[in-house]
């Protein structure tokens, strides 16, 4: 078992390095213990919605955020923005307004992380530790790396 902790920015900068946030999230940055950013919606009323993202837990396999928007009387778009946008998300995200639902175990299958499970994410003062152990679907293999004694 291994646990690694992140702030918030050093998560945040690792996510955006690794283009794994849809196109239409720009301007983003983190204050206090949530990320905000704004959507492009690409719609002529209302062409960015300011929002932000804030950690809620972890349950199974997925890492559990909250959606909400600066200005209130955009929570009626929401709902119909969701579904256009639902198109531009990567395959293991998932968008049922205001819950966004990360599936580790595909992000890491999607990127080619073999080997490693996620077991929990614990984000407390401002501080992001991820837990990790042994992938239990992963055949248990012995390393070609093994140090043998040198005679």
């Amino acid at each position: 078992m291994a646990k690694i902790t992140f702030s918030l920015q050093e998560l945040l900068d690792i996510v955006v390095s690794n283009e794994l946030l849809p196109r239409q999230v720009v301007r983003i940055r983190v204050k206090g213990e949530k990320i905000h950013f704004v959507i492009k919606t690409n719609i002529f009323i209302l062409p960015f919605i300011p929002a932000s993202l804030g950690y809620v837990g972890f349950d199974g396999s997925n890492a559990l955020f909250k959606l909400t928007n600066v200005s209130g009387p955009v929570n009626k778009v929401m709902g119909r923005l969701h579904q256009a946008l639902k198109l531009k998300m990567p395959a293991f995200v998932t968008l049922e307004y205001p819950k966004v639902s990360v599936d580790i175990d595909k992000l890491l299958k999607e990127r080619h992380i073999r080997g490693i499970h996620v077991r929990d994410i614990v984000f407390h003062d401002g501080r992001f530790t991820i837990v990790l152990g042994n992938d239990p679907a992963a055949p248990n293999k012995r390393s070609q790396y093994t140090h043998s004694p040198v005679h």
